[in-house]
């Protein structure tokens, strides 16, 4: 784990800030409470925080390596105790052989302004209070380290998620294709054949939207007028389309397939199980930076309507909420003859 000096560019700055204050502490000490010298007050501020300052770093060392979780609870105490005593140990003999080295032995040291015993407790003191610190930074680093793995982790099962969603529409959407080509076959072999090529046209954009989340809705909706055709070569007239866009629409961003099932369920509620031409149409508007759909038919209320396992209306309310990170942006309309849904797609994302 990197040192927290490194980590952040403010740390170094922040560290001598505090020791400088450490030292100022210890030079007020001197001067004022105890009448020493400017000098003398100055020298041993100054002999006994400058260890501290190379100490202090050190300790991050112990600290990282000395874990109560791998320890226990007296293996941690013992650590600190033994680390505790050699650090101190060091500071104050290196304060000792500074001041004599630099500024002789003449003159008054520390240990006659603060005794050896308080300066040992001191040490102690301030050791302590660099280990809590430390092992404050490096719990806040593992709590933000853990934050990033659980989005992290969030975001993968939130493709994941998407994923097994949008694998629920192609093999939907191919098997009712595939039965409206085996329809035609017999009846109508030319317009099969037609419409195996627009299906295989349309298959291969669908495949090639997997690898994308979003996409213009211009070119979602014109793989959706290529659908339609693939229908309306099977129902004829029976199937009517109708768009209504607003220009500052076609370039706004949607999830990719997320319209198919809507008009799946206009053809296999609607148009299928109706004598009468069914009318789908769609409307898009842009308002308060979202965009928003309507697509609605018309059907037969006398008609007996076939069983379906739901997949469309709740694949496009659960993608909804995963990228959105809402529930209320899909409103379903039903009428004696008339259905409508109403989309919206924030692009604030």
């Amino acid at each position: 784990m990197q040192h927290p000096l490194l980590k952040n560019r403010f740390a170094i700055p922040i560290y001598m800030a505090f020791w400088a204050f450490f030292a100022t502490l210890l030079f007020i000490i001197g001067w004022y409470f105890e009448g020493r010298t400017l000098y003398d007050s100055a020298v041993n501020a100054f002999s006994f925080s400058f260890p501290l300052l190379v100490l202090g770093a050190c300790i991050w060392f112990v600290v990282v390596y000395t874990s109560i979780e791998n320890l226990g609870i007296w293996g941690f105490l013992l650590h600190h105790l033994t680390a505790g005593l050699i650090i101190v140990g060091i500071w104050i003999s290196a304060a000792y052989q500074l001041r004599v080295v630099f500024f002789g032995e003449a003159s008054e040291g520390l240990d006659y302004i603060i005794p050896v015993h308080w300066q040992i407790f001191m040490a102690f003191g301030i050791y302590d209070y660099i280990v809590i610190v430390y092992y404050l930074v490096m719990y806040y680093r593992n709590f933000q380290d853990k934050l990033v793995h659980e989005s992290e982790l969030k975001e993968l099962v939130k493709e994941a998620e998407l994923t097994a969603l949008k694998s629920q529409i192609n093999p939907h959407f191919l098997f009712n294709s595939l039965n409206s080509v085996s329809s035609l076959t017999l009846s109508k072999p030319e317009l099969s054949r037609d419409m195996l090529v627009k299906l295989s046209t349309y298959l291969r954009y669908s495949l090639a939207q997997n690898l994308k989340e979003l996409n213009n809705l211009s070119n979602e909706l014109s793989n959706i007028r290529l659908y339609m055709e693939i229908e309306k070569i099977r129902f004829g007239d029976r199937l009517q389309l109708d768009f209504d866009l607003s220009s500052d629409c076609e370039k706004l961003k949607i999830p990719n397939l997320i319209l198919q099932p809507l008009y799946e369920n206009a053809i296999k509620y609607g148009v299928h199980e109706s004598l009468e031409p069914v009318c789908v149409l769609t409307k898009c508007s842009f308002e308060n930076d979202s965009l928003k759909i309507n697509i609605s038919n018309n059907f037969d209320p006398e008609s007996v309507p076939p069983k379906g396992n739901g997949i469309g209306l709740q694949n496009i309310q659960e993608r909804l909420s995963l990228i959105y990170g809402r529930i209320d942006l899909m409103r379903i309309v039903k009428s004696k003859n008339h259905f409508s849904v109403n989309l919206e797609f924030p692009q604030n994302l």
